[in-house]
């Protein structure tokens, strides 16, 4: 079975099979070299320019090994189930992220939701309708259809997951492959904790995966771990943590996300979205340097001060919350800033634009899952699985989500800041809240 192979400063070398470059050559992957990883980072770590394609070329290689390792595991399974499951999760991993758009997940927000779809339906869609993609994917004398790939976009529920057969002759199921896409430590966490920190520099992205992925077995249904790699998977959960707060949410990622936001909804009012959305061959030239060079978007000043790096907010209050789940729904930037608006003096609530502040309000699920609350555990004279929650670490319980609660100013309108600040908080006895 031929291959190519390819360099990569995480994993060393990536086998990259015949098949899986008629993908990989087609436009609508290439796209994904014009689609940087972390939306924003750059701005603050200049050599965050990694992109979705590099992204996906790795995940794929994580989730090879995951599934091999729990295949070997599994007795009664034939050979041809083996190498069919093998590069069925390849095939996921490699095409998981091809329905991203410009600016990757703040596109869902300012442009999908408009269409009532998703960067995963959208990849979904790609893999069954894109021209250039084969009906099948022939690996020797095996088969992979399409259909089969894009059925598996996109899950975010096991219930969901459409493989629901035992494999082989053991009482394995194949709901095991759900979570080399989607539990605790999948493979795309993986891939992007350690690959988003290398290229930043930020450090955090030391963690033994290896380890995680070789203390794994399949048990029934589920992928259990052996508690041996407790500290791995605790250091997972805590490089994640950190991640999030020094790199994806760093008060001036976060500033230029919402000028990014900007952007794209001036960009709504201006682009015709459904040409490229309606049209899967025509979403092949979707790029962030199309909505960049777009004519009509030429004067914009949210585009000028992307492009020129002048980011004019200013973070001027923060506090950080951890908060129960069920009452986050309450932070809502979109609500605490028309909040502070209705608490401004008279004179200035319709006197400021709406680009003069703003509340931002990123909330952090500490359950990296998107429905599992537990870990399955092989402990030490147990003969079944014992479920430990996520969020349960060696040195204590972390809390279920936190949020960063953040005030900015437009540069411009300084001026005004102490009445700003002043509507943004709210006495609570002798003290102050900022939510």
């Amino acid at each position: 079975m031929s291959y190519e192979i390819v360099k990569d400063p995480i994993y060393g070398y990536i086998k990259i099979y015949d098949h899986e470059l008629k993908i990989i050559d087609t436009p609508i992957f290439q796209r994904l070299r014009r689609i940087k990883q972390t939306t924003g980072v750059d701005y603050v770590y200049p050599c965050a320019v990694h992109t979705r394609f590099s992204h996906s070329l790795g995940v794929m290689h994580v989730a090879g090994i995951f599934t091999q390792r729990l295949l070997d595991q599994i007795n009664g399974i034939s050979e041809d189930d083996k190498k069919y499951y093998y590069f069925l999760m390849r095939l996921w991993g490699l095409t998981h992220d091809i329905g991203h758009g410009p600016y990757s997940h703040i596109f869902d927000e300012a442009v999908l939701e408009k269409y009532s779809t998703d960067h995963e339906e959208i990849g979904a869609r790609i893999l069954r309708e894109y021209s250039e993609f084969p009906d099948k994917f022939r690996i020797g004398d095996l088969e992979i259809s399409r259909e089969d790939v894009a059925k598996l976009i996109g899950v975010k529920l096991i219930e969901d997951w459409p493989l629901n057969s035992e494999i082989g002759e053991s009482d394995v199921n194949e709901r095991i492959l759900y979570y080399i896409g989607h539990g605790a430590y999948s493979a795309d966490l993986i891939d992007y904790i350690i690959r988003d920190s290398y290229f930043t520099g930020a450090g955090y992205g030391n963690i033994d995966w290896q380890r995680l992925i070789y203390a794994s077995k399949p048990y029934e249904d589920k992928v259990i771990l052996s508690s041996r790699a407790r500290e791995a998977f605790d250091a997972l959960l805590l490089a994640r943590l950190f991640m999030f707060s020094a790199v994806y949410y760093h008060r001036t990622t976060r500033a230029v996300v919402k000028v990014i936001k900007f952007f794209l909804d001036e960009a709504c009012q201006k682009m015709d979205f459904e040409y490229y959305i309606d049209d899967i061959e025509n979403y092949a030239e979707l790029d962030e340097d199309v909505i960049l060079s777009e004519p009509s978007l030429r004067d914009s000043k949210f585009r000028k001060w992307l492009i020129h790096r002048k980011i004019p907010y200013s973070r001027v209050e923060e506090q950080r919350i951890p908060i129960r789940i069920e009452s986050s729904d309450y932070l809502d930037e979109e609500i605490l800033t028309q909040v502070v608006r209705s608490r401004l003096p008279s004179n200035l609530k319709n006197a400021l634009p709406k680009e003069a502040f703003f509340v931002d309000t990123p909330k952090l699920d500490m359950n990296p899952m998107f429905s599992e609350e537990f870990v399955y555990y092989q402990m030490p004279g147990h003969s079944t699985p014992v479920p430990k929650p996520v969020l349960e670490t060696m040195f204590g319980e972390l809390p279920k989500e936190f949020a960063i609660v953040r005030l900015y100013i437009h540069d411009d309108y300084t001026e005004y800041k102490n009445s700003i600040i002043t509507a943004f908080k709210r006495k609570k006895g002798r003290r102050r809240t900022y939510y």
